[in-house]
Protein backbone atom coordinates (compact mmCIF):
# COMPACT_ATOMS: atom_id res chain seq x y z
CA UNK A 1 0.00 0.00 0.00
CA UNK A 2 2.92 2.20 0.71
CA UNK A 3 4.69 2.09 -2.30
CA UNK A 4 1.52 2.54 -4.50
CA UNK A 5 0.83 5.50 -2.19
CA UNK A 6 3.80 7.17 -2.99
CA UNK A 7 3.65 5.93 -6.40
CA UNK A 8 0.92 7.93 -6.89
CA UNK A 9 2.06 11.44 -5.31
CA UNK A 10 5.32 11.03 -7.67
CA UNK A 11 2.36 10.82 -10.66
CA UNK A 12 0.67 13.63 -9.07
CA UNK A 13 3.71 15.72 -8.59
CA UNK A 14 5.09 15.08 -12.16
CA UNK A 15 1.59 16.25 -13.72
CA UNK A 16 2.01 19.31 -11.44
CA UNK A 17 5.24 20.17 -12.92
CA UNK A 18 4.22 19.12 -16.25
CA UNK A 19 1.58 21.56 -16.30
CA UNK A 20 2.95 24.45 -14.52
CA UNK A 21 6.22 24.45 -17.48
CA UNK A 22 3.12 24.16 -20.06
CA UNK A 23 1.62 26.82 -18.77
CA UNK A 24 4.71 28.83 -18.06
CA UNK A 25 5.74 28.27 -22.00
CA UNK A 26 2.14 29.46 -22.90
CA UNK A 27 2.68 32.79 -21.17
CA UNK A 28 4.30 35.39 -24.15
CA UNK A 29 8.13 36.50 -22.80
CA UNK A 30 8.08 40.23 -22.95
CA UNK A 31 11.68 41.42 -23.08
CA UNK A 32 12.44 44.65 -21.51
CA UNK A 33 13.96 47.03 -23.90
CA UNK A 34 16.47 49.15 -23.13
CA UNK A 35 16.38 53.17 -23.97
CA UNK A 36 18.76 55.03 -26.89
CA UNK A 37 18.71 58.42 -26.29
CA UNK A 38 19.33 60.34 -29.83
CA UNK A 39 19.81 64.32 -29.65
CA UNK A 40 17.59 66.35 -32.20
CA UNK A 41 19.50 69.74 -32.71
CA UNK A 42 16.65 71.99 -35.07
CA UNK A 43 15.92 75.44 -34.93
CA UNK A 44 12.36 75.48 -33.88
CA UNK A 45 12.18 79.48 -33.67
CA UNK A 46 14.08 81.85 -35.41
CA UNK A 47 14.83 82.48 -39.27
CA UNK A 48 15.07 78.92 -40.18
CA UNK A 49 11.95 77.48 -38.15
CA UNK A 50 10.08 77.43 -41.53
CA UNK A 51 12.46 74.70 -42.56
CA UNK A 52 13.37 73.02 -39.02
CA UNK A 53 10.34 72.81 -37.49
CA UNK A 54 8.58 70.59 -40.02
CA UNK A 55 12.14 68.37 -40.54
CA UNK A 56 12.06 67.99 -36.24
CA UNK A 57 7.89 67.00 -36.48
CA UNK A 58 9.34 64.23 -39.58
CA UNK A 59 11.93 63.04 -37.10
CA UNK A 60 9.98 62.45 -34.24
CA UNK A 61 7.28 60.21 -36.53
CA UNK A 62 10.22 58.11 -38.15
CA UNK A 63 11.41 57.86 -34.39
CA UNK A 64 7.62 56.35 -33.87
CA UNK A 65 7.45 54.12 -36.76
CA UNK A 66 10.38 52.21 -35.60
CA UNK A 67 9.82 51.73 -32.13
CA UNK A 68 6.08 50.45 -33.20
CA UNK A 69 8.48 48.01 -35.49
CA UNK A 70 10.14 46.62 -32.48
CA UNK A 71 13.16 49.22 -32.19
CA UNK A 72 16.47 48.85 -32.72
CA UNK A 73 17.57 45.58 -32.51
CA UNK A 74 21.72 45.56 -31.36
CA UNK A 75 23.04 41.79 -30.45
CA UNK A 76 19.25 40.34 -29.56
CA UNK A 77 18.47 43.65 -27.56
CA UNK A 78 15.66 45.82 -28.64
CA UNK A 79 16.16 49.33 -27.39
CA UNK A 80 13.33 51.80 -28.10
CA UNK A 81 14.28 55.40 -29.18
CA UNK A 82 13.98 58.76 -26.89
CA UNK A 83 14.58 61.51 -28.83
CA UNK A 84 15.88 64.63 -26.76
CA UNK A 85 14.91 67.83 -29.02
CA UNK A 86 17.14 71.47 -28.31
CA UNK A 87 16.14 74.14 -30.56
CA UNK A 88 19.04 75.69 -32.21
CA UNK A 89 17.65 79.30 -32.35
CA UNK A 90 18.28 80.25 -35.96
CA UNK A 91 21.45 81.47 -34.80
CA UNK A 92 25.06 80.04 -34.49
CA UNK A 93 25.11 80.33 -30.89
CA UNK A 94 21.84 78.95 -30.19
CA UNK A 95 23.22 76.04 -31.98
CA UNK A 96 26.25 75.51 -30.19
CA UNK A 97 24.50 76.33 -27.36
CA UNK A 98 21.69 73.48 -27.62
CA UNK A 99 24.78 71.15 -28.92
CA UNK A 100 26.19 72.04 -25.47
CA UNK A 101 23.09 70.97 -23.59
CA UNK A 102 22.54 67.55 -25.73
CA UNK A 103 26.71 66.43 -24.91
CA UNK A 104 26.58 67.76 -21.38
CA UNK A 105 23.08 68.02 -19.85
CA UNK A 106 21.38 64.83 -21.21
CA UNK A 107 24.51 62.69 -22.27
CA UNK A 108 23.39 61.45 -25.96
CA UNK A 109 25.61 59.48 -28.11
CA UNK A 110 23.60 60.09 -31.21
CA UNK A 111 22.37 63.32 -32.29
CA UNK A 112 20.51 64.25 -35.76
CA UNK A 113 21.06 67.72 -36.73
CA UNK A 114 21.86 70.76 -37.26
CA UNK A 115 21.49 71.52 -40.90
CA UNK A 116 23.50 73.05 -43.59
CA UNK A 117 26.00 75.80 -42.18
CA UNK A 118 24.77 75.33 -38.69
CA UNK A 119 26.49 71.84 -38.55
CA UNK A 120 29.76 73.96 -38.26
CA UNK A 121 28.43 75.45 -34.56
CA UNK A 122 28.10 72.07 -33.18
CA UNK A 123 30.99 69.84 -34.48
CA UNK A 124 33.27 71.90 -32.13
CA UNK A 125 31.16 70.00 -29.69
CA UNK A 126 30.46 66.54 -30.96
CA UNK A 127 33.66 66.24 -31.99
CA UNK A 128 35.57 66.10 -28.75
CA UNK A 129 32.78 64.13 -27.51
CA UNK A 130 33.04 61.51 -29.90
CA UNK A 131 29.27 62.14 -30.36
CA UNK A 132 27.93 60.76 -33.84
CA UNK A 133 26.13 63.84 -35.46
CA UNK A 134 24.12 63.47 -38.59
CA UNK A 135 23.30 66.79 -40.85
CA UNK A 136 19.83 66.16 -42.58
CA UNK A 137 21.39 68.89 -45.65
CA UNK A 138 24.73 70.15 -46.01
CA UNK A 139 26.29 73.77 -47.62
CA UNK A 140 29.85 72.52 -47.62
CA UNK A 141 31.19 74.87 -45.79
CA UNK A 142 34.14 73.67 -43.28
CA UNK A 143 33.59 71.92 -39.93
CA UNK A 144 29.84 70.69 -41.50
CA UNK A 145 31.74 67.29 -42.62
CA UNK A 146 35.07 67.25 -44.11
CA UNK A 147 38.15 66.18 -42.47
CA UNK A 148 38.04 67.79 -39.62
CA UNK A 149 34.32 65.95 -38.28
CA UNK A 150 35.45 62.62 -38.13
CA UNK A 151 32.12 62.02 -35.99
CA UNK A 152 29.94 64.07 -38.34
CA UNK A 153 28.15 62.07 -41.12
CA UNK A 154 25.31 63.50 -43.66
CA UNK A 155 22.02 61.46 -44.24
CA UNK A 156 20.34 63.21 -47.16
CA UNK A 157 21.68 64.46 -50.37
CA UNK A 158 22.24 68.14 -49.35
CA UNK A 159 23.30 70.32 -51.92
CA UNK A 160 26.24 68.40 -54.40
CA UNK A 161 23.64 65.56 -53.90
CA UNK A 162 20.46 67.51 -55.76
CA UNK A 163 22.37 69.34 -57.47
CA UNK A 164 23.81 66.58 -59.35
CA UNK A 165 20.54 65.05 -59.66
CA UNK A 166 19.12 68.81 -60.91
CA UNK A 167 21.45 68.74 -63.30
CA UNK A 168 20.63 65.36 -64.57
CA UNK A 169 16.76 65.87 -64.65
CA UNK A 170 18.03 69.35 -66.78
CA UNK A 171 19.83 67.50 -69.22
CA UNK A 172 17.23 64.76 -69.91
CA UNK A 173 14.41 66.99 -70.27
CA UNK A 174 15.65 70.30 -71.19
CA UNK A 175 17.97 69.66 -73.37
CA UNK A 176 18.48 72.97 -75.24
CA UNK A 177 19.63 74.53 -72.23
CA UNK A 178 23.03 75.24 -72.46
CA UNK A 179 23.87 78.74 -70.25
CA UNK A 180 22.78 79.28 -66.73
CA UNK A 181 22.14 81.84 -64.22
CA UNK A 182 23.46 80.44 -60.95
CA UNK A 183 22.10 81.57 -57.54
CA UNK A 184 22.14 81.23 -54.26
CA UNK A 185 22.11 82.14 -50.90
CA UNK A 186 24.96 84.57 -49.24
CA UNK A 187 25.39 82.30 -46.30
CA UNK A 188 28.97 81.51 -46.69
CA UNK A 189 28.81 78.73 -48.96
CA UNK A 190 29.29 79.74 -52.28
CA UNK A 191 32.83 79.71 -52.50
CA UNK A 192 32.56 75.92 -51.93
CA UNK A 193 29.99 75.08 -54.04
CA UNK A 194 30.27 77.27 -56.84
CA UNK A 195 33.47 75.32 -57.81
CA UNK A 196 31.72 71.73 -57.39
CA UNK A 197 28.45 72.95 -59.14
CA UNK A 198 29.97 74.96 -62.07
CA UNK A 199 32.37 71.46 -63.14
CA UNK A 200 29.49 69.31 -62.99
CA UNK A 201 27.29 71.70 -64.90
CA UNK A 202 30.16 72.18 -67.54
CA UNK A 203 30.51 68.73 -67.46
CA UNK A 204 26.97 68.12 -69.05
CA UNK A 205 27.80 70.68 -71.73
CA UNK A 206 26.03 73.48 -69.50
CA UNK A 207 27.58 77.06 -68.60
CA UNK A 208 27.52 79.30 -66.07
CA UNK A 209 26.99 83.13 -67.41
CA UNK A 210 28.62 85.91 -65.11
CA UNK A 211 29.31 85.46 -61.24
CA UNK A 212 26.84 83.76 -59.05
CA UNK A 213 24.10 86.10 -57.83
CA UNK A 214 23.54 85.36 -53.93
CA UNK A 215 21.37 87.29 -51.81
CA UNK A 216 20.72 87.08 -47.47
CA UNK A 217 18.80 84.82 -46.05
CA UNK A 218 16.49 87.29 -44.67
CA UNK A 219 16.01 89.50 -47.55
CA UNK A 220 12.14 90.52 -48.39
CA UNK A 221 12.45 92.21 -51.35
CA UNK A 222 13.48 90.44 -54.59
CA UNK A 223 13.50 93.06 -56.84
CA UNK A 224 17.50 93.68 -57.23
CA UNK A 225 17.84 90.33 -57.56
CA UNK A 226 15.32 89.77 -60.48
CA UNK A 227 16.78 92.91 -62.12
CA UNK A 228 20.06 91.08 -61.82
CA UNK A 229 18.80 87.80 -63.54
CA UNK A 230 17.21 89.53 -66.48
CA UNK A 231 20.77 91.48 -66.86
CA UNK A 232 22.11 88.10 -68.18
CA UNK A 233 20.07 87.67 -71.04
CA UNK A 234 22.32 85.32 -72.72
CA UNK A 235 20.60 82.76 -70.32
CA UNK A 236 18.65 80.21 -71.25
CA UNK A 237 17.56 79.34 -67.67
CA UNK A 238 17.98 79.89 -63.99
CA UNK A 239 19.54 77.26 -61.66
CA UNK A 240 18.66 78.27 -58.26
CA UNK A 241 20.17 76.07 -55.30
CA UNK A 242 19.13 76.12 -51.36
CA UNK A 243 16.41 78.47 -52.00
CA UNK A 244 13.17 78.25 -49.81
CA UNK A 245 9.91 78.76 -51.23
CA UNK A 246 9.91 82.07 -49.64
CA UNK A 247 12.84 83.17 -51.67
CA UNK A 248 11.71 81.07 -54.88
CA UNK A 249 8.28 82.32 -54.90
CA UNK A 250 8.95 85.76 -55.30
CA UNK A 251 11.35 86.08 -57.71
CA UNK A 252 9.37 83.31 -60.06
CA UNK A 253 6.73 86.42 -59.82
CA UNK A 254 9.02 88.84 -60.45
CA UNK A 255 10.69 87.42 -63.64
CA UNK A 256 7.17 86.50 -64.63
CA UNK A 257 5.92 90.16 -64.60
CA UNK A 258 8.84 91.19 -66.80
CA UNK A 259 8.16 88.67 -69.13
CA UNK A 260 11.12 86.74 -68.33
CA UNK A 261 9.43 82.86 -68.78
CA UNK A 262 13.02 81.14 -68.95
CA UNK A 263 13.03 77.65 -66.92
CA UNK A 264 13.49 78.08 -63.58
CA UNK A 265 15.27 75.47 -62.08
CA UNK A 266 15.40 75.00 -58.22
CA UNK A 267 16.68 71.48 -57.10
CA UNK A 268 15.91 72.04 -53.77
CA UNK A 269 12.77 69.80 -51.35
CA UNK A 270 10.09 72.89 -51.68
CA UNK A 271 6.79 71.79 -53.31
CA UNK A 272 5.69 73.45 -55.95
CA UNK A 273 2.22 74.06 -54.23
CA UNK A 274 4.09 76.35 -52.35
CA UNK A 275 5.32 78.25 -55.07
CA UNK A 276 1.86 79.01 -56.22
CA UNK A 277 0.85 80.34 -53.54
CA UNK A 278 3.15 83.02 -53.47
CA UNK A 279 3.90 83.53 -57.07
CA UNK A 280 0.44 82.45 -58.30
CA UNK A 281 -1.05 79.88 -60.97
CA UNK A 282 -0.35 81.76 -64.22
CA UNK A 283 3.45 83.07 -63.37
CA UNK A 284 4.64 79.54 -61.54
CA UNK A 285 5.51 77.61 -65.23
CA UNK A 286 8.40 75.90 -66.36
CA UNK A 287 9.71 75.66 -63.22
CA UNK A 288 11.10 72.41 -61.48
CA UNK A 289 11.86 71.69 -57.92
CA UNK A 290 12.43 68.36 -55.82
CA UNK A 291 9.02 68.36 -54.16
CA UNK A 292 7.73 65.70 -52.28
CA UNK A 293 4.35 64.73 -52.69
CA UNK A 294 1.87 62.54 -51.53
CA UNK A 295 0.57 61.28 -54.87
CA UNK A 296 3.35 60.92 -56.79
CA UNK A 297 2.93 56.88 -57.70
CA UNK A 298 6.52 56.92 -57.63
CA UNK A 299 7.19 57.19 -53.76
CA UNK A 300 9.01 54.17 -52.38
CA UNK A 301 6.74 51.97 -49.43
CA UNK A 302 8.70 53.51 -46.65
CA UNK A 303 8.41 57.33 -48.19
CA UNK A 304 4.83 56.46 -48.17
CA UNK A 305 4.56 54.96 -44.77
CA UNK A 306 5.93 58.57 -43.27
CA UNK A 307 3.68 60.82 -45.44
CA UNK A 308 0.75 58.47 -44.30
CA UNK A 309 1.78 59.09 -41.06
CA UNK A 310 2.56 63.04 -41.14
CA UNK A 311 -0.74 63.34 -42.66
CA UNK A 312 -2.43 61.60 -39.98
CA UNK A 313 -1.28 63.57 -37.50
CA UNK A 314 -0.45 66.51 -38.85
CA UNK A 315 -3.29 66.63 -41.67
CA UNK A 316 -2.96 66.91 -45.42
CA UNK A 317 0.42 69.25 -45.97
CA UNK A 318 2.87 70.24 -48.53
CA UNK A 319 5.81 70.62 -46.67
CA UNK A 320 7.21 66.92 -46.53
CA UNK A 321 11.50 67.37 -46.00
CA UNK A 322 12.53 63.88 -44.52
CA UNK A 323 16.09 64.86 -44.50
CA UNK A 324 16.01 64.53 -40.81
CA UNK A 325 13.68 61.99 -40.74
CA UNK A 326 15.93 60.12 -43.88
CA UNK A 327 18.90 60.70 -41.04
CA UNK A 328 17.54 58.93 -38.20
CA UNK A 329 16.31 55.99 -40.64
CA UNK A 330 19.92 55.44 -41.95
CA UNK A 331 21.59 55.84 -38.12
CA UNK A 332 18.97 52.63 -36.98
CA UNK A 333 20.10 50.29 -40.66
CA UNK A 334 23.93 51.42 -39.55
CA UNK A 335 23.48 51.16 -35.76
CA UNK A 336 21.67 47.41 -36.57
CA UNK A 337 24.65 46.89 -39.04
CA UNK A 338 27.16 47.51 -36.72
CA UNK A 339 25.25 45.90 -33.80
CA UNK A 340 26.68 47.96 -31.38
CA UNK A 341 25.32 51.65 -30.01
CA UNK A 342 29.01 52.64 -29.82
CA UNK A 343 29.27 55.36 -31.66
CA UNK A 344 32.61 54.45 -32.57
CA UNK A 345 31.80 51.35 -33.59
CA UNK A 346 29.02 52.45 -35.67
CA UNK A 347 31.43 55.38 -37.22
CA UNK A 348 33.15 52.25 -38.27
CA UNK A 349 30.47 50.50 -39.76
CA UNK A 350 29.21 53.21 -41.57
CA UNK A 351 32.58 54.19 -43.24
CA UNK A 352 33.21 50.41 -44.58
CA UNK A 353 29.71 50.23 -45.68
CA UNK A 354 28.84 51.34 -49.95
CA UNK A 355 25.14 51.45 -49.77
CA UNK A 356 22.16 51.97 -47.09
CA UNK A 357 18.54 51.68 -47.33
CA UNK A 358 17.22 55.05 -47.27
CA UNK A 359 13.76 56.06 -46.80
CA UNK A 360 13.89 57.35 -50.87
CA UNK A 361 15.30 53.83 -52.04
CA UNK A 362 18.67 51.90 -52.15
CA UNK A 363 21.51 54.76 -51.23
CA UNK A 364 25.26 55.02 -51.88
CA UNK A 365 27.81 56.23 -49.39
CA UNK A 366 30.21 58.17 -50.87
CA UNK A 367 31.61 61.84 -51.29
CA UNK A 368 35.25 60.79 -50.22
CA UNK A 369 36.94 63.81 -52.91
CA UNK A 370 34.25 65.89 -52.32
CA UNK A 371 34.35 66.08 -48.67
CA UNK A 372 37.43 64.98 -47.66
CA UNK A 373 36.53 61.98 -45.88
CA UNK A 374 36.06 58.28 -46.61
CA UNK A 375 32.33 57.33 -46.79
CA UNK A 376 30.55 59.72 -44.63
CA UNK A 377 28.47 60.94 -47.25
CA UNK A 378 25.06 59.43 -48.34
CA UNK A 379 23.32 59.84 -51.69
CA UNK A 380 20.12 58.65 -52.77
CA UNK A 381 16.80 59.16 -54.93
CA UNK A 382 14.97 62.30 -55.12
CA UNK A 383 11.33 62.92 -56.44
CA UNK A 384 11.32 65.76 -59.22
CA UNK A 385 8.20 67.76 -60.32
CA UNK A 386 7.32 70.58 -62.71
CA UNK A 387 4.90 73.05 -63.43
CA UNK A 388 3.33 74.76 -66.17
CA UNK A 389 0.66 76.98 -65.63
CA UNK A 390 0.16 76.36 -62.01
CA UNK A 391 -0.38 72.37 -63.24
CA UNK A 392 2.10 70.27 -61.09
CA UNK A 393 3.14 67.02 -62.51
CA UNK A 394 5.00 64.36 -60.12
CA UNK A 395 8.02 62.35 -62.30
CA UNK A 396 10.43 59.93 -61.53
CA UNK A 397 12.91 60.14 -58.99
CA UNK A 398 16.56 60.59 -60.10
CA UNK A 399 19.47 58.87 -58.56
CA UNK A 400 22.50 61.63 -58.04
CA UNK A 401 25.29 58.08 -57.71
CA UNK A 402 28.12 57.58 -56.17
CA UNK A 403 29.05 61.26 -55.09
CA UNK A 404 32.94 61.92 -56.26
Amino acid sequence: MKQNNLLNTITIVSMGLIIAVTTLLAIPVTIQAKTLKIGVLESLTGWFSVHDVIDANEVKIVAEMINESGGIIVKGKRHTIELVIEDAKSTLDGVNGAATKLAYDHRVRFVIGPNAFFSAAASPVFEPNRILHISGYATNTPGEVDASTPFGFLGYNGSVGNAYAGIMFLKKNYPDVKKVVFLHPDDGAISYLEPIIKSALEANGISVVGDTIKYPNTLVDFSPIVTKINARKEADAIFHLNGFAQTIGPIVKGLRERDNYKLYAAPVPTHLEEIITIAGKKATTNVFTCGIDPNNSNNTPLMEQVIQRIEAKHGKTVSILLQGANSLWILKEVIEAAQSIDPAVVKSKWESMDKVETLFGMGSISGDKTYGIKHHVVSHPIPFQTAKDGKISNVELINPGIIP
